[in-house]
């Protein structure tokens, strides 16, 4: 009976620590620990991995504003257009949260899609709408948002900035579409 309550402790013991070493990676990108993501690549973790809320590291680094870690996980080898279960990408959360230096090393890192819609039908252009992220939209039209993409709920970014009441925002995006940028 004491071996089998042996075993029983040991199969625990390694499942808690599996489960424990799946937390830090994830902390680790929500924290911007570059050295413990470097270390967990080291020891073989996949840097693609995702966690319960089927977030990847990527997206969790973008949505906290860890450009650093973003590059570290990049170059290890990450998705950076990897989507979440509502088929969202690191660019919807950090126009979301309103990182404007993340949005910057987004665009000019990688090769994401600005128009990628969600399952929802939204963008990111939507997002930073939605919630006046000013310089994020101006930066998302620079580089070949589509201000006329709606939603499946027919909404499209200007209508989203108009609900809310945001009239800077729906200037920046009716002066971009007159201007003929689009």
């Amino acid at each position: 009976m004491n071996r089998i309550r042996a075993i029983f402790f040991i199969l625990w013991a390694i499942t808690f620590q599996a489960g424990a070493e799946e937390i830090d990676i994830f902390t680790a990108a929500r924290e911007g620990d570059d050295n413990a993501i470097k270390a967990c690549a080291l020891k073989g973790c996949n840097v693609n991995a995702v966690n319960s809320d089927f977030y990847t590291l990527f997206i969790l680094a973008a949505y906290h504003g860890h450009n650093q870690t973003l590059d570290t996980l990049l170059k290890l080898g990450a998705n950076p257009c990897a989507l979440d279960a509502k088929g969202s990408n690191a660019f919807m959360g950090v126009a979301f949260k309103g990182y404007e230096e993340t949005a910057k090393w987004l665009l000019e890192h990688t090769q994401c899609d600005v128009n990628h819609q969600n399952r929802a039908g939204q963008t990111a252009l939507m997002m930073a709408s939605l919630f006046g992220r000013e310089a994020i939209i101006k930066l998302l039209l620079e580089h070949g948002a589509k201000p006329d993409l709606a939603d499946h709920q027919g909404n499209t970014a200007e209508k989203l900035a108009q609900a809310q009441g945001l009239s800077r925002v729906v200037e920046i995006i009716k002066f971009h579409i007159q201007s003929g940028r689009d």
